[in-house]
């Protein structure tokens, strides 16, 4: 079994000096990782779309992103055209996920399957403590700079799955995709409040299920996002699942890119098996319980097409995280190693 070390990047400094350094780090390693992910799903994307709308859409970004991927570009020697595609690759097609939290011995704990393409290329965690901002870590393929899940030093975790969504964000607001809301408010929010603050400040380019859990007050929720609304779902007898359809309002009732059936079935057997694991009489064996669940034959996916390619299972307040780092499909055969907390308590 390899060192999660070897999969763990880390990077202090200005948004730029932190781009450039991994850049260097990365070298053509980068550049095979962009050709590979995005050549993998060149049979679902429209490629002149991706090519003529990344370089306009990575200069809408607010400027603390525009200047890491400068920096990543001069220090890997890529146009940054090309680091602009790898990320707005992810606009051209919808993926799946699953995800629980709840309450356990009094401690707040989070289960999470990421559902994407190319799996060979996740499980890599990368460490960014960015000038006047909060200390990050997040899960993504090797030098990401977004990512769909991260925890931050004030033991804030956000991630979020796929939401369809039908509405516009309001002209005036500001907006940005979930993976970018995502990484940004792992950089300025500290709280359940702050998030959702954020989600009323800064609209999203599409949907998302966006799942918080504050480490500090064992506090969580979901909030169900559209482009221009979002819907907060509290935890009901101190647990709460999410899939890829809307459970806040009734009327909102879209499904996943498979169809409603396929985010329903898995939201229905994770929500039986946590409760199980919850109301048992025995006092639950974590993470292994949440391990099992997330590698169940009905909740992990498997392919062809959307494959579980990273898994987590997390208690934010102790900052104990559990991470695959590579393996897949990756709940079931990933390689699960603990990643050590990188911030001594204060």
């Amino acid at each position: 079994m390899s060192s999660s070390r070897d999969r763990v990047l880390h990077f202090r400094g200005s948004p730029y000096e932190i781009g450039l350094a991994a850049g260097r780090t990365l070298g053509a390693t980068l550049g095979q990782t962009i050709d590979c992910y995005i050549g993998g799903r060149e049979y679902a994307c429209d490629m002149a779309k991706l090519h003529q709308g990344a370089l306009p859409w990575l200069r809408s970004l607010p400027k603390r992103f525009q200047e890491e991927l400068e920096g990543m570009a001069e220090g890997a020697g890529l146009p940054l055209q090309r680091l602009a595609e790898w990320s707005y690759v992810e606009e051209c097609e919808p993926k799946g996920c699953s995800a629980a939290a709840g309450l356990f011995d009094g401690r707040a704990w989070i289960a999470r399957n990421n559902d994407s393409f190319v799996p060979e290329l996740w499980g890599y965690a990368s460490i960014r403590e960015v000038e006047g901002r909060i200390p990050t870590i997040t899960f993504s393929m090797e030098g990401d700079v977004f990512a769909p899940t991260g925890i931050n030093r004030d033991r804030l975790w956000l991630h979020y799955n796929f939401l369809a969504a039908w509405d516009e964000p309001e002209p005036a607001r500001p907006h940005m995709p979930g993976y970018v809301f995502l990484t940004e408010a792992l950089e300025v929010c500290r709280s359940l409040g702050d998030v959702e603050a954020l989600l009323h400040e800064i609209h999203r380019d599409g949907g998302m299920m966006l799942f918080a859990v504050d480490g500090k007050t064992n506090e969580f929720a979901i909030f169900e996002c559209l482009c221009a609304r979002h819907f907060r779902r509290d935890p009901s007898e101190g647990r709460i699942v999410g899939t890829n359809h809307f459970s806040a309002c009734e009327d909102l009732l879209l499904g996943d890119d498979e169809g409603s059936a396929s985010s329903l079935s898995r939201f229905r057997r994770m929500e039986s098996l946590v409760r199980n694991l919850a109301t048992a009489p025995a006092p639950p064996d974590l993470p292994a319980g949440l391990i099992q669940i997330l590698a169940d034959d009905e909740i992990e996916r498997r392919g062809p097409g959307l494959v579980t390619v990273y898994a987590n299972a997390a208690c934010p307040g102790t900052g104990e995280i559990w991470y695959t780092f590579g393996g897949y499909p990756a709940a079931s055969r990933g390689d699960w190693q603990k990643l050590d907390w990188p911030w001594p308590d204060r």
